[in-house]
């Protein structure tokens, strides 16, 4: 008995020994979410390359974020790179201050990651963390394509994974904005003239001023600033003659002075590139209610080149090889010719639906044959279902007698017909119409209002915002006179006589910027599975105080006023 206890203590005893041995022993705590290297631990692994960033990072005190658990993109110079630069600044290496190490790692750091595959012509969409935008794009050189940082360094390898997030390294150190805007227009003897001009109306402090020392909070600016040379063109030598051309009130600090209006006119509330600036087609200013139009013309990046009344307006084109300047307030960007906002009144816009860039680039279709638009193929035109298309249909039918003999088979329903789709406008005027939908009115097999049938109301809306009525493809216009027919909310747009072409009365609308707006039609709920005949012709926006029902639309393309 007493050798069995003594055997149990001693086993008792080494298990004992075991565990408080084993608990003793420090435990590993893994700081990433992959056996790979973190950013910082593959900068310090590759002296051969990054021995120089790797000792500017250590100076910041930013080494242990850097080797923590994080999502980044680093752009990570070489030693070579950052060689070229301590020369361009006359310091060594070990003459950099802890202030100066920190802002070189922020300005090459996003907290995001972001691969080659998200760059764009245009700003980074994630801002760095020393507070500014990187910019990227690409060059072609003898064949080769790379990818330009800041215009100022070329990306050698990209796409490096590490445990916390991306590196793409870069052959020189790229560089923060250091002025303003006001600043970068002081500079440049070419913008004298427009300088005064914003200094006369108080926007010099205003694009001069960083407001805010939180990136994230900061309000950026993007300026159209016009050269002397653009002024002089249009016959303005000084900034007197300019001050006369638009000064209405004689102080150019007044807000409603045309003067001030002007330079706001060359202001946007944002830090847009040119990237940006195509990749939309209108712009909000600082001026109210005035938007700035903008496309692409080949490699031409053009303002309020546009078309108003069959005449077309020439655009005012920002050079490219001086514009996308960063600046710690925004962006500028430089206005080839002379440019304001202008006085326009509301004019009513017929808009042929079925004439688009798309379809005018088939001759062989536009106006001679049918063709299927598949989806997202139409830029100004989109709808629901990613299996539907966009029927472009010409006729030569005398029964069929839509304006110029085409328009758009649009059938809208509840099963695999669109339940939507929306148009991007001409551009309006601001100003207040009335909206009407002209169109073939047609049905489909089975009875209007039964299960089967072509009974299928459809909700207009413009800018998000529903209009007062409704209507269906199916209705044809009643047999009135003008005169009757505008009372009851209809009109005979096309000079053939059958009720079949119908102008329908959408609503009132309140159009407040002179800008391109979004038109769509929405399917609601009916008895019927909808309508595979919609044909929609045009739609008018027509001022309220001008005639609603002429001129009349052929199908030939004249206009009948009678």
């Amino acid at each position: 008995m007493k050798k069995y206890l003594s055997t149990l203590v001693t086993i008792m005893l080494g298990l004992l020994i075991i565990f408080y041995t084993g608990s003793c022993k420090k435990i590993k705590y893994v700081e990433s979410t992959t056996t790979d290297l973190n950013i910082y631990g593959y900068i310090k692994a590759n002296p051969d390359k990054y021995s120089s960033i790797g000792t500017i990072v250590d100076k910041s005190g930013y080494a242990g974020f850097l080797n923590a658990y994080g999502s980044y993109t680093m752009f990570v110079p070489t030693d070579s790179a950052v060689k070229i630069y301590l020369t361009e600044v006359n310091k060594s290496l070990t003459a950099l201050t802890e202030t100066e190490a920190q802002d070189i790692v922020k300005f090459h750091l996003l907290e995001d990651t972001l691969t080659t595959a998200a760059f764009k012509d245009g700003k980074l969409p994630t801002i760095t963390m020393y507070g500014q935008f990187l910019t990227t794009s690409v060059v072609n050189t003898t064949g080769q394509s790379t990818i330009l940082v800041n215009r100022q360094g070329t990306i050698t390898a990209a796409n490096i994974r590490t445990g916390n997030g991306l590196i793409h390294q870069v052959d020189r150190v790229l560089k923060p904005a250091s002025k303003t805007i006001a600043e970068l227009i002081s500079a440049d003897t070419r913008f004298s003239i427009f300088k005064q001009a914003l200094q006369a109306t108080g926007y010099y402090d205003t694009i001069n001023t960083i407001n805010s020392t939180d990136p994230k909070l900061r309000r950026w600016f993007t300026v159209m600033a016009e050269t002397n040379q653009a002024l002089a063109d249009s016959g303005i030598t000084s900034f007197a003659a300019l001050k006369t051309k638009y000064s209405n009130t004689g102080n150019p600090l007044n807000a409603l002075d045309s003067l001030n209006i002007y330079v706001k006119y060359h202001i946007i509330p944002d830090n847009k590139y040119l990237a940006d600036i195509v990749s939309a087609s209108s712009h909000t200013t600082l001026a109210p209610l005035e938007v700035l139009a903008s496309k692409l013309d080949g490699v031409k990046v053009l303002l309020n080149d546009l078309d108003f009344n069959g005449v077309h307006e020439i655009g005012i084109e920002l050079e490219r090889s001086t514009s996308d300047l960063s600046a710690t307030t925004g962006v500028l960007h430089t206005a080839l010719a002379h440019f304001s906002p202008k006085v326009r009144f509301p004019t009513a816009v017929y808009w042929d639906v079925a004439d688009f860039p798309e379809v005018r680039k088939l001759p062989a279709i536009f106006r001679r044959s049918n063709f299927s638009f598949a989806y997202g193929a139409i830029k100004d035109i989109t709808w629901d279902r990613t299996t539907n298309t966009m029927d472009y249909a010409y006729t030569t039918s005398t029964s069929i007698n839509v304006f110029w003999g085409d328009y758009l088979s649009v059938p809208m329903g509840n099963t695999t017909r669109h339940n939507w789709i929306e148009f991007t406008t001409p551009i309006i005027i601001k100003g207040r119409y009335k909206v009407w939908i002209c169109y073939r009115a047609a049905k489909g097999s089975g009875t209007v209002g039964l299960p089967g049938g072509s009974n299928m109301p459809v909700q207009p809306s413009f800018d998000g915002t529903d209009l007062s009525r409704q209507f269906n493809f199916c209705e044809q216009r009643p047999n009135l006179s003008d005169g009757e027919l505008e009372a009851l909310g209809w009109k005979k747009y096309s000079p053939a006589t059958t009720q079949f072409m119908t102008g329908k009365f959408l609503g009132i609308i309140d159009v407040t910027t002179t800008d391109r707006h979004k038109f769509k039609l929405r399917s609601l709920p009916a008895a019927g599975t909808g309508n595979p005949s919609d044909f929609l012709d045009m739609v008018h926006f027509i001022p309220i105080n001008e005639n609603q029902y002429l001129p009349r639309f052929n199908t030939n393309g004249t206009l009948q006023y009678f």
